[in-house]
């Protein structure tokens, strides 16, 4: 496991971290899981609009909080799961998660310390509220730790 933190101070560089992660992803992954853990607001899906941008998904990323997962088509497809309102280990395999998260593509999974122990992350990223514009992130990643050493902040 390889671990390391950023200091987001804008909502443009929550963006800009998560782009450079789909980037790195699409061309070494085909199948990459990673679990987003943070309060509401800590910009979840922020990061989530990133990642959409650097897979080259043409569709509007939004909160998949009232109908669970939304699929973006880029030139890897995007799995956006949200389990804000799942709250019994049951209702995950009801709702097809440990089946979904074979399909290829990348599969990330707000709320994702509902889950801890069920699934094994490729990575798990916490977003951490400072102040009104800044946040911490701070990402474990237990496959394909070389992700790490390709981002950076500008």
């Amino acid at each position: 496991m390889k671990e390391k933190s950023f200091i987001l101070r804008s909502v443009e560089d929550t963006i800009y971290i998560g782009r450079k992660l789909g980037e790195i992803l699409l061309k070494n992954a085909k199948n990459y899981i990673i679990g987003l853990v943070g309060p509401l607001g800590a910009g979840k899906t922020t990061l989530v609009k990133g990642i959409s941008e650097g897979l080259f998904a043409k569709d509007y990323v939004e909160s998949p909080t009232f109908v669970f997962l939304n699929i973006y088509r880029g030139n890897l497809p995007l799995y956006h799961y949200d389990l804000y309102r799942v709250n019994n280990p049951k209702d995950f395999d009801d709702l097809g998660i440990f089946e979904l998260v074979s399909k290829q593509g990348i599969h990330v999974i707000e709320w994702g310390d509902k889950i801890e122990g069920l699934l094994d992350f490729d990575m798990e990223i916490y977003l951490t509220i400072l102040s009104e514009t800044e946040r911490t992130l701070s990402m474990k990643v237990f496959n394909m730790e070389s992700v790490l050493d390709e981002l950076s902040i500008p």
